[in-house]
């Protein structure tokens, strides 16, 4: 793990005394460094905690993503459309890859490693990650285009469809089987997703919409994240990383921040708290980085 800054000893300003004093001790810092279990601080616990999550998270996301694929693709998973049913689960994937590389880089290796061959290493294997984030941020597109290539329909009872492989619009990605039951909540004018017998009214079209854009909006604001988060960690191992960069980066991540935040925000009222969830870990997960990269900028200023 990368040394942390030691404690240092200032002179007394005390007339009385000649002795020195200790500098007071920084309680962020004494949760960050103070090891608890197996060397670890409590500050990495939480933190690994966090991880550990995430890429439990990665397993849910898969399983939602194959739950949709009846209703939304009934031909079945094929080269064509295998991004878009799979891009929450492709770009998680990756973005767990990703986060641990940046752990690496920011605190557990050392400078010289990092500008060794492992260092390039992590940089090919970052590059794999960055084509699959934009190519799954394609998926996003893809899957807002699709959702919002409708069709009216010419009946006004949605139960005159039952029984006959229709499905109903309940949110994105959640396209249950059309009955007798659920039938009766559709009003008309109803629409229905072309090429597709998914059906839905005004309500549900309109919040697939919406779900779909937001989709798109959260993952271009996460590219953006760490584009600039990349560019620091390449500043930095240049020794070339300016307190001017950081503070403007600092206000530009502050903005991508409430936006992301934004976003689990709607997807919470929209009841899916397990996107709400994911994107809450993340944005502390990210947190965890930014910190890590001001601790690596901080011990190089010491030195």
């Amino acid at each position: 793990m990368r040394p942390k800054r030691s404690i240092k000893t200032v002179p007394s300003h005390d007339n009385n005394s000649e002795e020195t004093m200790t500098e007071r001790v920084n309680y962020i810092d004494l949760i960050k460094h103070k090891p608890l279990l197996a060397g670890l601080s409590a500050f990495q616990l939480f933190k690994y905690l966090i991880y550990t999550l995430l890429s439990y998270n990665l397993y849910l996301f898969i399983l939602e993503d194959t739950g949709s694929i009846p209703g939304a693709y009934p031909e079945g998973v094929n080269i064509d459309n295998f991004v878009e049913i799979y891009s929450a689960s492709i770009d998680t994937a990756s973005w767990v890859l990703l986060l641990l590389i940046f752990e690496l880089e920011t605190a557990i290796l050392s400078d010289e490693r990092l500008k060794s061959w492992q260092g390039h290493a992590l940089s090919a294997i970052k590059a794999v990650c960055y084509a699959v984030i934009c190519y799954a941020f394609y998926g996003y597109l893809s899957k807002y285009f699709s959702v919002t290539d409708v069709v009216d329909l010419s009946i006004n009872n949605a139960c005159s469809l039952s029984g006959q492989g229709w499905s109903i619009i309940e949110s994105l990605n959640e396209y249950p089987a059309l009955t007798g039951d659920n039938c009766q909540s559709l009003q008309a004018p109803l629409q229905k997703l072309n090429n597709t017998q998914i059906v839905g009214d005004g309500s549900s079209i309109g919040l697939i919409h919406n779900l779909a854009m937001v989709d798109v909006i959260n993952a271009g604001a996460w590219i953006v994240l760490v584009a600039l988060l990349q560019l620091e960690v390449i500043l930095q191992l240049r020794q070339s990383l300016s307190e001017g960069f950081l503070q403007t980066s600092k206000y530009i991540k502050g903005f991508l921040y409430l936006v992301l935040l934004g976003a689990a925000i709607y997807w919470w009222i929209d009841g899916s708290f397990l996107d709400f969830w994911d994107a809450f870990l993340w944005l502390i997960a990210f947190i965890f980085i930014d910190l890590n990269i001001l601790d690596w900028h901080e011990e190089t200023q010491e030195h």
